[in-house]
């Protein structure tokens, strides 16, 4: 299963865009404060056709910074309670102060990563700009090198034959980063724990390729 936290006080609406990519097998756990706290009925809407597991809960009041610490403490618990699961975790910010929590789970063996909305397959978290800096010009997306590839045959090294598909082959070439490729395989497969299998069985072969 997938959970996407989503930092509502900071990325409001535009948070949800591209939602339709999600599904039965995803949670949404909004966080929001007294400030925003708006749904527009057209955003219920998508939420409501995507069948989506959604979940809200708002911070309290009087303290700088509760949202981002209520977020943190629910996204540890959740961590814990899915330990062995595979499940796979993400924040919904444009903040990057939430790239410590991603490299402190990271290093602790948890699928976090941060995105800005649920199109940003391909946004590594520490690229991302800040709310409130301006928006850089989109860039052209970097092709990937031969080197960068992998075969078949490379592939089946780590996986099965019954595990291996043209469509894991054509997601690790497609991709430059390990975040883009462990999403391409969440969004692939509906299945958190298959897909954090193959991911996991793939990462040797990701480290040779130079998936940064």
């Amino acid at each position: 299963m997938n959970y996407y936290f989503i930092d509502y006080e900071n990325v409001h609406a535009d948070g949800f865009i591209g939602i339709e990519n999600l599904g039965e097998n995803d949670t949404i756990c909004v966080m929001y404060t007294e400030q925003s706290k708006a749904f527009s009925l057209e955003l219920v809407e998508k939420i409501t056709r995507q069948r989506v597991k959604l979940e809200s809960y708002k911070a309290g009041t009087g303290a700088k910074n509760s949202l981002d610490f209520q977020l943190a403490s629910y996204l540890g618990y959740m961590i814990a309670k899915s330990e062995g699961t595979g499940d796979c975790f993400y924040i919904v910010s444009r903040d990057t102060g939430f790239n410590h929590l991603v490299d402190f789970w990271a290093a602790r063996g948890a699928s976090v990563t941060r995105i800005a909305n649920f199109e940003a397959e391909e946004e590594a978290s520490k690229t991302a700009a800040p709310a409130d800096e301006p928006k850089p010009k989109a860039k052209p997306k970097s092709k990937v090198s031969d080197s960068n590839k992998a075969t078949k045959e490379e592939l089946l090294q780590y996986l099965t034959e019954e595990e291996y598909s043209d469509r894991i082959l054509e997601i690790f070439n497609s991709f430059k980063t390990k975040v883009a490729i462990n999403n391409g395989l969440s969004k692939e497969f509906r299945d958190s724990q298959k897909s954090s299998a193959i991911y996991k069985k793939l990462k040797t072969l990701l480290k040779e390729k130079q998936k940064s």
